[in-house]
């Protein structure tokens, strides 16, 4: 029955094989007849067309030389019998028209219809379906029209004079009828061949199947005998004779197929009987493995008490593994049965357990990369004074996490060396400082020393905005003047501020330790004393008194001689260049090109340092948000270096300062837009600049070490207000900014002459927002 029904398979497989194959043949001998009988049928009718046009095109020639002198003779009577000898002779005309070129008929004919002795009517061509727009033509054409109910072939030529002026147009219809009788026996001749073609491809087929057919039902016999017989032979394997083998002697692959099953046999043979005897010593081999898998664990127990990381092996769902390092227990406790790792760290650090919990639920989740979520895991914790890293390594799968490694190392020793290296970086600045401008690092030390007490103290607590301000501007100096731990510091206290609303007091001690270790530092160095000149103080007064004692008083010199003690504005304008210039550098915006101009303005500097210390922020600003890097200016055509000028000058007892940039200006509307948002006035040019300095105002998104919070120029503003200043801004999109600050009253006089400084109040009356230019 197997090999009758295998045969049966294969019979009807070959069957159906010659079949597809027979028919597809004489499918491609019927399509190929077909479009060679359509391209042969195309090649009849386009003969067919260029001889009717051919002969057309004579016609006409011929005739309109003939009519050109007819027309020019006058002589109507030969047009017309031309036109009737010509459609009654060829009998393959349907009609003939000569028109003049004033749309005249001066000539007309048809087939079939009797010659008539009058002339033809002017208009006698509508009786065809001609329209005027067709009449006129200026070289010979042939087209298919339609024309006294049947399908024609239209040729017309232009009757031109001897100096080519057009005098007609000669027009003859030509029947097609021969044309498509033609093509009807063309075709009839075509279907009668593809028809005895298909007929005789078909026998061919038909008697091609029937002798395969013979031939595969004798195949079939051969190939499924050794098929049988190898059935057979499973059959006696099945039932556990495994001596059982075959004998195919085919030499193809069926005897290979043989070969492979004898050879089958016997290994499966020898399996058995080596499992048999496997079996007889399966529980000795199993009491040995057990063993050396005992003297492993206690190796990576070994391994787990002395190593001096923390290893932890987290479940998917945050569950600790049993098998820890003992460095764990030793650091953060033991825990009682399986216990979640936020639990456990919850008796250490509440928060370190609160942002563990919530980016596990990222990692879990699935919803973003692994590595990624991972990264949102807290990698640092601070407890009894110890510092420890936390790492987070994934394993499993690449569809599913199985788990997580957490590698937890004390890395206290690390931290303070970093501390203490910071701390010589800091110090090594400061020094750098005291060397290059020594006045200078002694002014930013009194303002500082002042702004960190009164931070530290607690006076500015009762007044948010003042000590945002203050914070920032320390920040900021402290940055430029490359005391980056202060400055460090300054930045928490401002996240502190700005999440919580309040400063911690740890934070607070930081800040007051490290100044005042600093501060110390600092005057080992040597900076911080007073500023030494060329005459003592007795000597500098014995001048002055000379000059005042004088019988003819110089005021001139007498201003310069008091100027003597104050400190060129060039000194500090040189100060803030150099550290816009190091701004530039660290925020990757290449050298700067900076430009001073102080004049000969000399200020004192113990009641110039406030105004100069929150000048800062305006160069920052100018460095951070307007300044371009060298490849984003080099696109927009400007120079390479971005360049930033300071200048001072007097008029009378006014004082005016200039700091311009050529970056890429104020975007006013962005500034509008905040403005709006916050509730603030925004229509007017002068709208937008008292926004502009408005606490919290700012065009960054986020806040950055270097600005971002909307804090610098309002205290910039607060400093030129309180010394009864004004500010003025002109800025161009694309093109720079320009401030202005005035000061209408810092008279040269001497001290004991000098009018007093207007209080905030009154000087904030008298301050002013002018307009603003802008694009």
């Amino acid at each position: 029955m197997q090999k009758r029904t295998l045969e049966s398979k294969f019979f009807r497989t070959m069957l159906l094989v010659t079949a597809v194959v027979g028919l597809a043949t004489l499918a491609i001998v019927v399509v190929t007849s077909i479009r060679a009988s359509s391209r042969h049928l195309a090649d009849v009718q386009k003969h067919i067309d260029e001889g009717i046009v051919s002969k057309g095109k004579v016609l006409v020639e011929n005739h309109a030389l003939a009519l050109r002198s007819m027309t020019l003779d006058n002589a109507f009577l030969d047009m017309q019998a031309l036109v009737e000898r010509a459609v009654r002779e060829d009998g393959d005309l349907v009609y003939g028209v000569y028109v003049s070129a004033d749309g005249e008929t001066l000539a007309h004919a048809r087939a079939g219809v009797p010659a008539s002795e009058e002339p033809p009517a002017r208009d006698a061509y509508r009786t065809l379906g001609i329209r005027e727009n067709e009449l006129v033509v200026r070289k010979f054409t042939a087209a298919r029209v339609r024309r006294l109910g049947e399908d024609l072939l239209e040729v017309v030529a232009p009757v031109v004079g001897e100096d080519g002026e057009l005098l007609g147009t000669i027009r003859y219809g030509l029947s097609t009828r021969r044309m498509r009788e033609a093509l009807s026996r063309a075709e009839a001749e075509s279907s009668e061949r593809l028809v005895h073609s298909v007929v005789l491809v078909g026998s061919l087929v038909t008697l091609t199947m029937i002798v395969a057919l013979l031939l595969s039902r004798v195949q079939a016999g051969r190939i499924t005998r050794p098929v049988a017989e190898l059935t057979a032979a499973a059959r006696e394997l099945a039932s556990g004779n495994r001596s059982v083998r075959v004998r195919i002697g085919l030499a193809d692959e069926l005897d290979v197929l043989g070969e492979s099953f004898n050879r089958m046999v016997g290994e499966l043979d020898a399996s058995y009987r080596a499992l048999e005897e496997a079996n007889q010593t399966l529980e000795q081999k199993v009491a040995e493995r057990t063993l050396a898998l005992e003297q492993k664990n206690r190796d990576m127990r070994l391994l787990l008490d002395n190593v001096d990381q923390g290893l932890v092996t987290l479940q998917p769902d945050g569950t600790m593994a049993p098998e820890r390092s003992r460095v764990v227990s030793t650091w953060f406790g033991d825990s009682d049965g399986p216990t979640a790792f936020g639990d456990y760290m919850s008796r250490c650090s509440p928060a370190f357990a609160a942002r563990f919990r919530l980016g596990w639920e990222q990692v879990v989740g699935g919803l973003f990369p692994i590595d990624v979520s991972l990264s949102q895991l807290p990698e640092r914790l601070t407890r009894d004074g110890r510092t420890f890293a936390f790492r987070y390594l994934p394993f499993g799968g690449d569809e599913a996490l199985e788990g997580v490694l957490v590698v937890i190392a004390d890395i206290t020793d690390r931290v303070a060396r970093e501390h203490q290296e910071a701390r010589h970086h800091e110090l090594l600045r400061a020094f750098e400082q005291v060397v290059r401008d020594r006045a200078g690092f002694e002014a930013f030390l009194r303002e500082a020393e002042r702004m960190v007490q009164a931070i530290c103290s607690g006076n500015l607590a009762h007044d948010v905005t003042v000590l945002r301000r203050a914070l920032h501007t320390l920040k900021g100096n402290a940055a430029c003047m490359g005391l980056s731990l202060v400055a460090d510091i300054c930045h928490r206290l401002e996240d502190e501020l700005a999440e919580g609303g309040v400063l911690r007091a740890e934070t607070l001690e930081e800040l007051a330790e490290r100044w005042t270790a600093l501060s110390g530092q600092v005057a080992a160095l040597g900076a911080g004393r007073p500023a030494s000149i060329e005459l003592t103080e007795a000597e500098y007064e014995a001048l002055v008194a000379h000059v005042l004692r004088l019988e003819t008083r110089d005021d001139a010199l007498l201003r310069r001689v008091l100027a003597l003690r104050h400190e060129p504005v060039d000194a500090a304008f040189r100060r803030l260049g150099e550290q816009a210039s190091t701004l530039a550098r660290r925020l990757g915006k290449g050298d700067l090109e900076i430009e001073i101009d102080g004049g000969d303005v000399r200020l004192e500097p113990k009641l110039w340092s406030p105004f100069f210390a929150e000048l800062v922020h305006l160069v920052r600003n100018a460095v951070d948000h307007g300044i371009e890097s060298p490849e984003a200016r080099a696109a927009l055509g400007k120079p390479p270096r971005g360049r930033l000028s300071f200048c001072a000058r007097r008029e009378g007892d006014a004082l005016t300062f200039e700091i311009a940039d050529d970056g890429a200006g104020i975007d006013w509307e962005a500034i509008a837009e905040r403005a709006e948002w916050r509730g603030l006035a925004c229509r007017t040019p002068a709208d937008r600049v008292r926004a502009l300095c408005e606490d919290g105002i700012t065009t960054r998104s986020e806040a950055s070490g270097t600005s971002g919070r909307g804090v610098g120029l309002s205290a910039l503003r607060s400093a030129v207000l309180a010394r009864g200043g004004r500010l003025e801004v002109h800025s161009m999109l694309g093109a720079g900014t320009r401030w202005t600050i005035h000061f209408p009253r810092v008279p040269e006089t001497p001290p004991g002459l000098r009018s007093p400084t207007p209080n905030p109040s009154e000087a904030h009356q008298r301050a002013s927002f002018p307009e603003v230019e802008h694009s």
